[in-house]
C-alpha cells in the first residue's frame, strides 16, 4: 500500500469503530416526503411484462419461490414473511449468517461468522442474493402494468428485508456493492409502482431505506487499490439515492455523477476494454453506467458525452469479443453480479444482453450483438429487434491488450481471442487472471479452447488460487511454474507485465505479445506468435533470452463433453455433431491428455460450480527457436514438412506496436 492509502484505511478503521457504537436501525427523523421515480423507466418496465419470461420471474416470486446462482431458498409465503428463513440463508451449507443481533462491522464475509473467530459460513455471495431484492424486479413491471397483486407483493418484500435487516445490522450492510444493487432493485420498484400505489407508511420505509443506503455508501468509499468496479457501484448508488430522495440527495446525486463520469474514463479503456481485465465486470460497469445514463436522460440531465461514448466504446469491444452464438470468453472473474434481474435465470450470455443495451440506449443498432436470450433489459433499454454477426477478419486493442479474429477454419465459423494485455487494475489486480498470451477458440459456435472460470470468491481457498494461475490457462508455463502467482483470492505475490509487440491484419494476420513473468525465476522472456498460416492457425512459442532450453508445458483447456483422439504428435478434437479441428504438436514434443480433477484438470462453467474438463499438454524443451503449434481444420491432413511452413519467430526490441 501507497503512505496515502495506509493513512486512508486508518482513518476508516476509526469511522467504523464510530459507528459500531451506534444503534442498528432506520432514521426516524426522516418523515414523508417526495420519492423520486421516472416515468420513462415505468413506461419501458410496463413493456417488459408483456415478456412471458419477465412474467414466469414475477410469478415465481410472487409464489415464493427464489432461486439464485443455480441454488433454490426455502419457500415463502410473502403474507406472513421470510425473516432470517430466506434473508440469512447460505443454501450451500444450510447455515445462518449474523442479522440483526451482530453489527455489519463486526462480520467477516471472507469465509468466517464473526470476529476474531467463529464457523465456517461459507461464501458470502449466496446470501447476498437474495438480499439485492432483484426479485423485485419482475414485480416492478407488472406493477408498472397495473397489477395491484404484483404490487403488494412487491411492498411486502420490501418491509420484509426491512424488518429483518435493520440498518446497519447483519450481513447485508457489509458491502458497498450490495447498498448499491439495492439502490437500483429500489429504483426500479419505485417506478413501476409510480406514486398512486405507495401508500404514507410505505413511503417513509422507502425513504428511510435509501437514506441509509446512501449515507454508508459516502462515509465508506473504495478508493487507492480498491477503486475498481466497487467504486463505480458506490458512484452509481449515490446517484441513484440522490434521484430517489430529491429533496435530501442533492448532494449524492452530484457526488455519484462525479464519481460514474470520472470512473468510466479510467474502468473503460480508450479502445473499449475493460481494465479490470475481466470480460463480466466490464459488462457489470457498462450495465451500471447504461441505467445511470438512462434515467439522466429522462430527466433531462445527461451524463456528459464523453460517459456515453465510454459506454458505447465498451460495448463495441465486448460485441468483438462474442463468437457466433453470443458466448464471450470467460477471461477474469465471472461472480455473475447482474444490475437487472430475471431470476431465476443465469444468464449465461450476460455480456450479448448488456451489449444491446446499450445498442438500444445510443441507439446504435450497428452495435447489436450476434445472439442473445430475451430479458427484461431489452425493454428497459428499448433494444431494437435484430442481430449483427461478428465481422470477419482480426482486429486488435492495444489498450485492452486482445487481440479478436473471426474467420473461416476450414468449413467451420471460427471464433479467436488473444490475450496479451496486463494481469488487471492497479496494485491488486484483483479480478484479473495469469492468462497473459492464452488463447480461446470457438468453432461452429461450440466452444474449444477454453477458460478455467472463477469457482468461488472468499470461501474458494487453494482451488480458487489455482484457477487463476496460468497452468489453468490455454498458455505456456516453464516448470511448472505461473508466471504470476496468486497469494490471496484477490492478490497477487508476482505479477508478469504483457504488452503487444506486432499486429497485421489482412487475409496473412498476425499477432505477436510477450511477457516477462519468467525472467526473474529463469531469466527468460516468453513470446507467442499467433497467425493465419493458410487454412491452419499458428501458435509460436520461444523463450528469449535463455542461454539452454528449458522444460516448458505448452497447455490447452477443453470441455469435458468433447471427444479427444490422441494420435502420433496430435489430437483431434470432435463435438456432437463431428470432428472440429486437430492440434499438432510442436515438432520433437510429447502429447499428453489429462482428464478430470484426479489430473488436474477442471472447469468452473458458473460461479459455485465445478466439473471434469480435458487438458492437451505439448511438453518438451524450448528456448529462442520457434516451437509451432498449428490448429488444423477437421478436413486437414497433414503433410510432409507442412510444419515447418511458417516463418520463425523474430526477435523483437520490445516495446507496443
Amino acid at each position: 500500500m501507497s503512505p496515502l492509502e495506509i493513512v486512508h484505511r486508518l482513518g476508516e478503521a476509526g469511522v467504523r469503530r464510530a459507528w459500531r457504537r451506534r444503534a442498528p436501525g432506520l432514521d426516524s427523523g426522516i418523515g414523508l416526503g417526495p420519492v423520486g421515480w421516472s416515468p420513462l423507466l415505468r413506461a419501458r418496465l410496463a413493456d417488459a411484462a408483456r415478456s412471458p419470461a419477465v412474467r414466469r420471474s414475477a410469478e415465481a416470486t410472487a409464489a415464493g419461490c427464489l432461486a439464485f446462482l443455480g441454488r433454490d431458498w426455502p419457500r415463502v409465503d410473502w403474507r406472513r414473511g421470510a425473516g432470517d428463513a430466506v434473508w440469512l440463508h447460505d443454501p450451500v451449507t444450510g447455515q445462518r449468517w449474523p442479522g440483526r443481533e451482530t453489527h455489519a462491522f463486526a462480520i467477516d464475509v471472507r469465509g468466517t461468522g464473526c470476529e476474531p473467530s467463529g464457523p465456517q459460513r461459507g461464501d458470502a455471495k449466496y446470501v447476498w442474493e437474495p438480499a439485492r431484492l432483484q426479485c423485485l424486479h419482475g414485480l416492478a413491471a407488472m406493477a408498472a402494468a397495473d397489477d395491484a397483486d404484483a404490487a403488494r407483493t412487491a411492498l411486502a418484500i420490501v418491509r420484509d428485508f426491512a424488518a429483518a435487516n435493520p440498518p446497519h445490522a447483519g450481513v447485508h450492510w457489509t458491502s458497498g456493492i450490495e447498498a448499491a444493487l439495492r439502490l437500483a432493485s429500489l429504483t426500479l420498484l419505485c417506478a413501476g409502482l409510480g406514486r398512486e400505489r405507495f401508500d404514507p407508511d410505505a413511503v417513509v420505509l422507502v425513504r428511510r431505506l435509501v437514506a441509509a443506503h446512501a449515507r454508508q455508501l459516502a462515509a465508506f468509499p473504495s478508493l487507492y487499490s480498491s477503486a475498481n468496479n466497487h467504486r463505480f457501484a458506490e458512484g452509481f448508488g449515490l446517484f441513484l439515492a440522490g434521484r430517489l430522495l430529491p429533496d435530501l440527495g442533492g448532494e449524492w446525486e452530484r457526488r455519484g455523477r462525479a464519481i460514474l463520469e470520472d470512473l468510466a474514463r479510467t474502468l473503460i479503456l480508450p479502445d473499449g476494454g475493460g481494465a479490470e481485465q475481466s470480460v463480466v465486470y466490464l459488462a457489470f460497469v457498462l450495465e451500471m453506467g447504461a441505467l445511470a445514463a438512462l434515467l439522466a436522460e429522462g430527466d433531462g440531465c445527461p451524463l456528459d458525452a464523453a460517459f456515453t461514448q465510454a459506454l458505447a466504446a465498451g460495448a463495441g469491444y465486448l460485441r468483438d469479443l462474442l463468437d457466433a452464438d453470443g458466448h464471450a470468453p470467460a477471461i477474469g472473474d465471472d461472480d455473475e453480479t447482474r444490475v437487472i434481474g430475471q431470476p431465476p435465470d443465469r444468464e449465461p450470455r450476460y455480456a450479448a444482453s448488456v451489449v444491446a443495451a446499450v445498442a438500444g440506449l445510443t441507439r446504435r443498432p450497428d452495435l447489436l450483438p450476434p445472439a442473445r436470450d430475451p430479458h427484461l433489459r431489452d425493454a428497459v433499454f428499448a433494444v431494437p429487434d435484430g442481430s449483427v454477426p461478428p465481422a470477419p477478419g482480426a482486429r486488435s486493442f492495444p489498450q485492452a491488450g486482445t487481440t479478436v479474429v473471426h474467420m473461416t477454419l476450414g468449413s467451420l465459423p471460427a471464433d479467436l481471442v488473444f490475450d496479451h494485455g496486463p494481469l488487471g487494475h492497479l496494485a491488486l489486480a484483483a479480478h484479473g487472471h495469469a492468462d497473459a498470451l492464452s488463447v480461446w477458440l470457438s468453432l461452429a459456435g461450440e466452444p474449444v479452447l477454453i477458460d478455467a472460470g472463477t469457482w468461488l470468491y472468499h470461501s474458494g481457498g487453494a482451488r480458487r488460487l489455482s484457477l487463476r494461475e496460468s497452468p489453468s490457462h490455454n498458455g505456456l508455463v516453464v516448470g511448472g511454474a505461473s508466471h504470476s502467482t496468486a497469494s490471496a483470492a484477490f492478490s497477487w505475490s508476482s505479477k508478469a507485465r504483457a504488452s503487444r509487440l506486432a499486429f497485421s491484419d489482412g487475409p496473412d494476420w498476425s499477432v505477436t505479445g510477450r511477457h516477462d513473468g519468467y525472467r526473474r525465476r529463469f531469466g527468460v522472456e516468453h513470446r507467442r506468435r499467433v497467425a493465419r498460416h493458410g487454412e491452419a492457425i499458428a501458435v509460436g512459442d520461444a523463450l528469449v533470452g535463455s542461454g539452454l532450453p528449458l522444460p516448458v508445458e505448452i497447455l490447452f483447456l477443453l470441455p469435458g463433453h468433447l471427444t479427444l483422439d490422441h494420435g502420433a504428435g496430435h489430437v483431434s478434437v470432435a463435438g456432437p455433431n463431428g470432428v472440429l479441428c486437430r492440434l499438432d504438436a510442436p515438432e520433437g514434443f510429447t502429447v499428453t491428455i489429462r482428464r478430470g480433477a484426479g489430473e488436474g484438470a477442471v472447469r468452473s462453467p458458473a460461479f459455485g460450480t465445478i466439473e471434469d474438463a480435458q487438458r492437451i499438454v505439448f511438453a518438451g524443451l524450448l528456448g529462442e527457436h520457434e516451437a509451432l503449434t498449428l490448429i488444423r481444420p477437421a478436413s486437414a491432413d497433414p503433410r510432409p514438412g507442412q510444419t515447418a511452413l511458417a516463418q520463425p519467430l523474430k526477435r523483437h526490441a520490445g516495446g507496443g506496436a
